[in-house]
């Protein structure tokens, strides 16, 4: 590790602490001049930090700059160890972990993120912007699962922990549409893409990629999107996108370290956004409408549809809101 890593690393590990040149001299066993060049080098990366003559330095509390460095040190204790790629720039997390893991590079609970992607997608190919500043992260799960009603709980697990997480940093009011949207108010905060890599010798699902993109601070959203979409923050976060995705990440890799059990389904139904609600939504080809009755253990809509009781199990709706709008 270079002396620049390791130096953000202590930075990162003691935020809101000031360390002296010496003290990171020796505990790193340099030079303080060689310590004063990695600054100088972190600080012309972009790092905002702060020096002191009399005092030294230390990490500012805007300073939100995606590394494994940051990552690692908001890690819960248990999971320090994890594997962590970091990237300014990539096409999309999932794409990125997809040919990791085909080229045996990924273990289980690997996590891999980027300050943008330039090819952000999400369910069904559609286009997922995903600008700078933003979070955008994957995580691999290697666990080999023969039970299809455990694999479709996954991406439930995810936005229970995405909405977890959101509350307990910011307390924001986060609420879950079915299936896999995170929204505040009538505007989507979140998209999560869950892949598998499926064996189909033995018809079992090997390696799932869990994709998860945040809307953090407020940005110039597209035309087409723009009254659809919003940020965690308007401006100034409150929280760094390290702490964030620490903190999800810690709750996904709980969430679905036993799929048979179900108990965070009752979560996933309280924070609901579409439970009592009038929906449409497409079957087989045709405009269907009826009211959400509840959500079933497995992750399936079920609605009344006036003449009959359907239990959807994948797709999109659009939701009747009480201003009579289709969100």
């Amino acid at each position: 590790m270079s002396l620049k890593k390791r130096i953000l690393e202590q930075l990162e590990s003691h935020r809101g602490e000031t360390l002296s040149g010496q003290q990171l001299a020796d505990s790193l066993s340099v030079s303080r001049n060689s310590v004063w060049k990695a600054i100088k080098a972190l600080q012309g990366e972009g790092y905002s930090i702060e020096a002191s003559t009399n005092k030294g330095y230390a990490l500012a509390d805007g300073n939100d700059i995606l590394s494994e460095e940051s990552l690692r040190a908001n890690l819960h204790a248990k999971y320090k160890d994890a594997q962590i790629i970091a990237f300014k720039s990539v096409t999309s997390t999932n794409a990125e972990a997809m040919t990791r893991l085909m080229g045996g590079e990924l273990t289980h609970g690997a996590l891999i993120v980027s300050d943008e992607q330039t090819k952000g997608r999400g369910r069904m190919g559609k286009r997922f912007f995903s600008p700078k500043s933003g979070i955008y992260m994957s995580v691999c799960l290697c666990k080999s699962i023969e039970n299809m009603s455990d694999v479709m709980v996954i991406t439930p697990a995810a936005a229970v922990a995405v909405r977890r997480s959101i509350a307990a940093l910011t307390g924001a009011d986060a609420r879950i549409k079915w299936v896999n949207d995170i929204y505040i108010g009538k505007k989507k905060l979140c998209g999560i893409l869950t892949q598998a890599d499926i064996d189909f010798e033995s018809g079992k699902a090997g390696t799932f990629i869990v994709g998860i993109g945040i809307n953090f601070v407020n940005q110039d959203f597209p035309d087409d999107i723009k009254e659809r979409a919003c940020a965690l923050f308007e401006s100034s976060p409150t929280i760094t996108r390290s702490q964030l995705i620490a903190e999800i990440y810690k709750n996904l890799i709980e969430l679905t370290d036993d799929l048979t059990d179900r108990s965070f389904m009752e979560e996933y139904r309280r924070y609901s956004l579409v439970t009592g609600k009038e929906v449409s939504y497409l079957y087989n080809g045709e405009e269907k409408r009826g009211k959400v009755i509840d959500i079933d253990d497995g992750g399936g809509l079920i609605i009344d549809e006036g003449d009959n009781i359907r239990t959807l199990t994948c797709g999109e709706i659009s939701i009747r809101s009480t201003e009579n709008e289709w969100i």
